[in-house]
């Protein structure tokens, strides 16, 4: 699940609470790479024995949800969906990357179609895949 080799576009398209996304390449195609906001200080804290528990436990918390949100769009199968391709984890990002999508996000495709049926766009199910 691990995207070692992506490459990222330095432009912004979309921001959020606490995320930025991004246009990139992966294996020759056009990906959206979600790039979760962490400060340096967040990672230089990371990285050291001498942090408080308080702020080791919100550093723990706060990877804790990155990974189950990896884990739970891994795991999500429906046509309205798209599927999270990986991760990117390294010493500058944490980002999930996922397909790219030509019409933009939900919100601009529900405004230009005012007439879409947006509880059967909404409406998916969670597959768990079955162990090998």
């Amino acid at each position: 699940m691990l995207i070692p080799d992506c490459s990222e576009d330095a432009v912004n398209v979309a921001s959020g609470g606490f995320s930025d996304v991004s246009q990139g390449t992966y294996k020759g195609r056009r990906v959206a790479i979600k790039v979760v906001r962490i400060y340096v200080r967040d990672l230089d804290a990371i990285r050291s024995v001498s942090i408080s528990l308080c702020y080791y436990t919100c550093l723990v918390n706060w990877l804790q949800g990155f990974c189950r949100e990896a884990v739970a769009w891994k795991h999500l199968r429906h046509p309205n969906i798209l599927p999270l391709l990986g991760v990117i984890l390294n010493e500058r990002r944490f980002a999930l990357v996922s397909e790219w999508m030509e019409n933009g996000t939900i919100n601009e495709f529900v405004e230009r179609d005012r007439d879409i049926n947006r509880v059967r766009l909404v409406r998916c199910h969670l597959v768990l895949r079955q162990p090998h």
